[in-house]
């Protein structure tokens, strides 16, 4: 179930999401704009490593 490339690939466009929300909050100049973008990049960056991990290992059997 691990080799399921469906979940960080989610997991990553839900973090894209994310980070146009943290944009449109720091172009109204709301607070919390920044902490969301960098909390929304390292979701990508765990999702990408997430990915890497499924492909270099592959399917056992």
């Amino acid at each position: 179930m691990f080799f399921n490339f469906r979940y960080p690939i989610i997991l990553f466009i839900l973090s894209f999401a994310g980070i146009l929300l943290g944009l449109v909050l720091k172009i109204l100049h709301w607070p919390g704009g920044q902490l969301i973008i960098g909390s929304m990049i390292m979701v990508q960056a765990f999702s990408i490593i997430w990915l890497i991990v499924i492909l270099v290992k592959g399917p056992k059997g």
